[in-house]
């Protein structure tokens, strides 16, 4: 998997400030396996799931929500295990919702390193609640959202059972159609990017980079 690489000087070239890149490399998603959720962190699309102690080690201190059939919206702390994130109440019938905003910051790489970033990831199961980038569906219908905003022209993947990927763009709206072609679980990751200067832990950062999965099953 390639990130796409951008100058500050390209950052300062989008008029919206907002830049939609590829989503593809590591994630958060979540999983049912109908007797609670979990919450891995790698590369579906490889089958990759990092564990403990290792690269899942990496996310710091992620948050969750679940929320049960009548909507109620109850915090829980995930509990880090070797190979994922137990999500605590979580059970069939249940939606959650993860974001994990402590990670630390991204440093550049390389001979044209990309701008130094600020990285913030979240995870969706299910219906309810809400995600600063969020991915929800109606029927065959996709809408990406950002800080409740239509995300227009972003990419999002959907990503199958077996690995294969299909890429497609948002509108104007946000929305983009999106069919699931055989059994099993998909994932469906997007994006974006924000041109925000700040500082996190004494380090500063010129991009914030928001990631968000939507896990579905067919």
């Amino acid at each position: 998997m390639k990130f796409t690489q951008m100058t500050l000087a390209a950052v300062a070239a989008i008029v919206s400030g907002f830049l939609s890149l590829d989503a593809s490399a590591h994630a958060l998603w979540l999983e049912n396996d109908a007797k609670a959720v979990k919450l891995y962190f790698g590369e579906y699309s490889e089958n990759l799931r990092e564990t403990s102690p290792g690269r899942l080690d990496g996310i710091v201190e992620p948050t969750a929500v679940v929320i049960d059939a009548t909507g109620k919206e109850s915090p829980v702390k995930p509990i880090r295990e070797n190979g994922y994130f137990a999500i605590p109440g979580s059970t069939t019938g249940n939606a959650v919702l993860v974001q994990a905003l402590k990670q630390p910051i991204r440093e550049p790489q390389g001979e044209n390193p990309a701008p130094v970033s600020k990285r913030f990831l979240y995870a969706r199961f299910g219906k309810g609640g809400s995600l600063p980038l969020d991915i929800e569906n109606t029927g065959n219908l996709l809408r990406l959202s950002f800080m409740g905003k239509p995300a227009a022209k972003t990419e999002v993947i959907i990503i199958a059972p077996n690995g294969w990927e299909k890429h497609l763009t948002t509108d104007e709206k946000g929305e983009v159609s999106f069919s699931l072609p055989e059994s099993g679980l998909y994932v469906i990751e997007a994006k974006y990017e924000l041109r925000n200067p700040g500082e996190f832990e004494g380090k500063a950062y010129a991009i914030e980079s928001h990631k968000v999965t939507f896990s579905i099953y067919k």
